[in-house]
């Protein structure tokens, strides 16, 4: 094993990682519950800041290319979107015990989450499948024609979102409890 690259040190520490943008961003989360996003091979210091989680981001899990999903020690789970930084909407949580470890299955349907209160839950993610399907349809917007209010609320008040989305207003269904064996089907 060989040291690819390393970040300047940090005032926060950082405890979980992932890389996206098919390698070209690396994404870290924080302590004091920023998400600090990196170019690959430009480490000394972060290109973006995501802040607004209200504790440390202790698990990430890169979905896809522009999506991300942070457990936090608040015991919830979210989704982002990374640049443009948005909050997508919340999984669920492990009531107030920190979120340690996320995994997805091979299809992205379902993603399992680990935490203190000694379980782990299985969620169903495809909503989120037909969310992204439905946002590719979209027309693409003209970056000249963005309204640039509508860029500067959302970087300047994400922890007001998330705290908004915290009250289930951006809720993603979860699967019946008779599919949750679904998840360990491709181990076999």
């Amino acid at each position: 094993m060989q040291l690819r690259g390393q970040s300047e040190p940090d005032e926060d520490e950082m405890g979980s990682v992932a890389v996206m943008r098919q390698g070209a961003k690396v994404v870290a989360g924080s302590q004091d519950g920023v998400l600090s996003i990196f170019s690959w091979g430009y480490f000394n210091d972060c290109s973006d800041r995501f802040p607004g989680h209200p504790a440390s981001v202790d698990a990430l899990i890169s979905y896809d290319e522009d999506i991300v999903i942070t457990g936090a020690s608040d015991g919830i789970i979210r989704i982002l979107n990374i640049l443009p930084n948005k909050l997508v909407g919340i999984v669920g949580d492990h009531d107030e015990y920190p979120v340690e470890r996320l995994a997805l299955s091979s299809d992205k349907l379902t993603l399992a989450s680990a935490s203190h209160d000694d379980t782990v839950k299985l969620w169903d993610l495809a909503a989120l499948q037909d969310d992204s399907s439905n946002d590719a349809d979209a027309p693409a917007e003209d970056a000249s024609d963005a309204d640039s209010s509508e860029d500067a609320e959302a970087l300047a008040a994400p922890a007001q979102k998330m705290h908004r989305a915290e009250k289930g207003a951006h809720k993603i269904p979860s699967r019946p409890k008779s599919q949750a064996a679904d998840f360990f089907a491709d181990l076999l």
